[in-house]
């Protein structure tokens, strides 16, 4: 039974792999570009990250029980060291939508409580406590009240000046929405860059492992033609001594 307890480690270990290229090839670099998808990239990651581990310990038992122990082991060290650095790049990218995402909803908050704020009128101040009121004197004229013209007007100013902040706060949401555009453009192409870093990294990973493969291959050829050698120098030896 203990092949079937080996198969089951390495179908586990294969499950985890899976589960991690899974999550890059879903997310890949500048794919993130909402709350929702961050969250769920989050969570992606942090599932295939648990997973990764559960397959290396049951990678690192298989390993104990193989003949080149030393190389299974470093091997699954290098492969969980690529799925880690995979899912970081992931979780990276996702908590920094986020943030940004975060940063622009308090900015929006802000540029519309202070829009709200300068288009209200302003209060008419308040008499303090306990001053004197002013006493009309006597055969002094009421006070005029505001005429339809004169309120207009005034209501004309305020609606004025809410055209102005509304423009101003136009104008401000254009250039934040520029400048997030380039900023979400350099973070793409960073990211894409980085991408191709990781990928550049596994190439010369497989290839320093191929390598180190075909050289032990080799060595193990050369040792064995030696142990050979000296074999048959010695049954030559033996067959050339005089029998006592």
């Amino acid at each position: 039974m203990r092949w079937l307890g080996m198969v089951v480690v390495g179908a586990c270990a294969a499950v985890g792999a899976a589960r991690a290229a899974g999550v890059g090839d879903t997310y890949p670099p500048g794919s993130i570009t909402n709350r929702e998808q961050a969250q769920k990239a989050l969570d992606a990651a942090r599932a295939a990250d648990q997973e990764a581990e559960t397959a290396y310990r049951n990678e690192m038992q298989r390993c104990a029980t193989v003949f080149l122990q030393n190389q299974c082991t470093e091997d699954a060290r290098r492969a969980l060291g690529a799925k880690k650095h995979e899912l970081r790049r992931v979780e990276i990218e996702a908590r920094e939508v986020k943030r940004r995402l975060d940063a622009e909803d308090r900015a929006k908050k802000r540029m519309e409580s202070e829009a709200k704020r300068q288009s209200e009128p302003a209060p008419k101040p308040v008499p303090e406590a306990g001053a004197p009121e002013a006493k009309r004197q006597p055969g002094a004229a009421p006070k005029a009240v505001p005429d339809d013209a004169a309120r207009a007007a005034e209501q004309a100013e305020r609606d004025k000046a809410a055209a102005a902040n509304r423009e101003s706060y136009q104008q401000k949401q254009k250039a934040h929405a520029e400048v997030e555009a380039k900023r979400q453009a350099n973070e793409a192409a960073q990211a894409e860059q980085r991408a191709e870093n990781v990928k550049e990294l596994e190439e010369k990973q497989r290839d320093a492992a191929e390598y180190a493969k075909k050289k032990r291959r080799e060595d193990r050829r050369i040792e064995r033609e030696r142990l050979q050698k000296e074999r048959e120098e010695q049954a030559k030896k033996n067959s050339t001594q005089p029998t006592q």
